[in-house]
């Protein structure tokens, strides 16, 4: 472990897959004094563990009661909302005038720099903006490192993503669904935060790219098939014809477009969820342990109670 390693550690909500994986692997590392910022209605502060100190504050998230919850603490990690992303200028500024040392955007997902993404999805563009406002931030003295790890199989499979009908099995391509996409389980995910966290100064101001292996959604329903013995239903979709629908509905309200046009960005393998051919992968600088297509699946299957996998 190196001496620079950060000891107090304040993540902005557990609530969800994500934020919960999270809260678990910064509690099984000793060198870790964890502490939970959560909103008065959540839901989740029951079943936080002992082992964590808590910070219940209003649902708004006041700035100067951020920057109280922020003192004393080495680094932020947020997981905000997909959605409420734009919301992290804030918590920025709030680490700032506490003292932080590093800030950890919710990020999780695609290199949300590329102009096509932003292009895209609202989500991506403002992902990318709180990349630009760090930057925009570090002669502060705050530093901050962003996480891309591609997609979740596990949670694709529990959240009807990347195509996936576990219920129907079915999967809905992208145009002919060999689009290649990076993906990454949410336990290696955590770890990845562990070890930057851990190892501050090899990671400061850049983000960190992991992925287990690339895929396609062809790929994935064939290995599906292969360790079930059934045959999956295959729909597709146009993006020529869905991508201008999905915009109109999201800027009409609808937030399955949103998540639609997410997963295009995904799936459709030209929107930078594929990192291997451009990106520097830090799983083994990370120590992160291998996995392969088969494995991540049969845990996925195993994830949604699918008979022999449970």
């Amino acid at each position: 472990m190196a001496t620079d390693a950060y000891n107090n550690i304040i993540l902005v909500g557990c609530g969800g897959s994500l934020g919960g994986a999270l809260l678990k692997s910064l509690l099984s590392e000793p060198t870790f004094n964890v502490t939970v910022v959560t909103r008065e209605s959540s839901k989740a502060r029951g079943s936080i563990p002992s082992t964590a100190s808590v910070i219940t504050i209003a649902d708004s998230y006041p700035y100067e009661d951020l920057v109280k919850a922020f003192q004393g603490q080495d680094a932020v990690v947020n997981t905000i909302n997909s959605f409420s992303v734009a919301e992290q200028h804030k918590f920025i500024d709030a680490a700032i005038a506490a003292g932080v040392k590093r800030f950890v955007p919710s990020e999780y997902g695609v290199d949300n720099n590329n102009p096509a993404a932003q292009e895209l999805s609202s989500v991506f563009k403002e992902k990318g903006m709180v990349q630009q406002y760090l930057r925009n931030k570090e002669s502060s003295g705050l530093t901050w490192t962003a996480i891309a790890c591609g997609t979740w199989i596990g949670w694709c499979m529990r959240n009807n993503f990347l195509g996936l009908n576990h219920a129907s099995r079915s999967i809905t391509f992208t145009d002919d669904g060999e689009g290649y996409f990076s993906t990454t389980t949410l336990d290696n995910t955590a770890l990845a935060l562990n070890r930057v966290l851990l190892n501050p100064s090899t990671t400061a101001n850049q983000i960190v790219f992991t992925s287990d292996f690339a895929t396609t959604q062809r790929e994935l329903v064939q290995t599906i098939e292969r360790l079930t013995g059934e045959k999956w239903e295959r729909k597709s979709i146009s993006t020529e014809e869905t991508i201008p629908a999905l915009k109109k509905a999201w800027e009409n309200g609808e937030v399955a477009a949103g998540y639609g046009l997410i997963n295009i960005g995904f799936t459709k393998g030209t929107y930078s969820g594929h990192f291997e051919p451009i990106k520097h992968i830090r799983n083994k600088e990370l120590g992160l342990p291998e996995k392969n297509i088969e494995q991540v699946v049969k845990e996925a299957l195993a994830e949604v109670g699918h008979p022999g996998f449970s």
